[in-house]
């Protein structure tokens, strides 16, 4: 009788003790307003929390607006936040010393001009400076943060595309995501690549897809780009618009206004990460709203609108359906 009171004990603590063991993940997001208005990160924590209830998920960014993987890995540095859990104190020092350099020039350096001559796209040096003084200054609170023993070890970098998606596995955004995704794989960091589409955007009811060519061209780099990489999850968001789209819609995915993604956008997207990395509809979820961050003198959104969108059941269960079957589609179609 006593052994089998005790052994009903031990059966008792284990699964006490597994009911509440939490799981957790670090996730870093790298990129630039695309990332940070109506603050995607935490629409993600949200969502992911939600389907899965034992989970918690913590959520950074490093970001700088209108910039890309390229600016970010050459110009800005950022990989002293992907290696936090391993940088030295010296290395970020010597990071500043190159940003200064890199400040310091009248003229945009010949690696630059080189890239954007490789990719086809436009270099857009002139914002530059400013930009790189806010990189400086964001090392230097990393000094602070490492001498204060705040170190993180992510488990996951998400890799955000911005019209920087060309066709040549080895220029633009495929080109760079190589690069970052190396300096992952020192740290045990998985990807998640995150292909926003600007292009497919809409601020104005359509009846068929916007910029369907340039759409089937991003995603096939992109599965050039998987197979060489192997990301954990791809978040193809041109391809859940462009699904919406084919019958029509008056759903809006970017404002009037302002060159972003709607309340909209980034519902989809934020729900189409969670199909990306779990293989798992959010159909069913209680999350249905988002709001924007970037507000004008009276509160609202870019279009004047209510920041706060709360989505209807038909609408929500719509774009939940759409996250997933795009999510789904793309995987059919390569070999993630």
């Amino acid at each position: 009788m006593r052994k089998s009171k005790l052994h009903f004990i031990g059966i008792l603590f284990l699964v006490s003790f597994a009911s509440v063991e939490a799981k957790e993940i670090n996730i870093l997001f790298m990129g630039n307003s695309f990332t940070f208005r109506h603050n995607l990160p935490e629409l993600v924590k949200q969502v992911f929390e939600e389907g899965q209830p034992e989970l918690t998920v913590n959520v950074e960014r490093v970001v700088y607006g209108g910039q890309d993987l390229f600016r970010h890995h050459d110009l800005y540095f950022s990989e002293s936040m992907v290696r936090l859990n391993s940088i030295t104190v010296a290395e970020v020092e010597t990071y500043i010393e190159r940003i200064h350099s890199l400040k310091a020039m009248k003229q945009a350096p010949d690696f630059y001009t080189a890239y954007f001559k490789r990719s086809g796209l436009k270099p857009g040096w002139n914002r530059i400076g400013k930009i790189l003084g806010d990189a400086a200054k964001q090392q230097q609170k990393l000094i602070t943060r490492i001498e204060a023993g705040d170190r993180v070890k992510w488990d996951y970098l998400v890799l955000q595309s911005y019209k920087d998606v060309v066709d040549n596995v080895d220029a633009g955004y495929a080109e760079y995501a190589q690069k970052w995704a190396k300096v992952a794989e020192q740290e045990g960091i998985k990807v998640i690549l995150y292909i926003t589409a600007p292009h497919a955007q809409n601020s104005a009811p359509v009846s068929e897809p916007l910029e369907l060519t340039q759409t089937e061209m991003e995603m096939e780099t992109i599965h050039k780009l998987v197979e060489r990489i192997k990301p954990h999850a791809v978040v193809p968001v041109g391809l859940g618009i462009k699904n919406i789209q084919e019958d029509g819609t008056d759903l809006k995915f970017r404002y009037r206004k302002d060159a972003h993604p709607s309340q909209t956008s980034a519902f989809l997207a934020s729900n189409m990460f969670y199909a990306a990395f779990f293989k798992e509809s959010t159909e069913g979820f209680k999350y249905n709203a988002v709001t924007e961050t970037k507000l004008d003198g009276q509160g609202k959104d870019p279009n004047g609108d209510p920041a706060r969108v709360v989505f209807d059941d038909a609408t929500k269960i719509l774009l939940q359906k759409a996250a997933y079957d795009a999510v789904i589609e793309f995987n059919a179609a390569g070999s993630i």
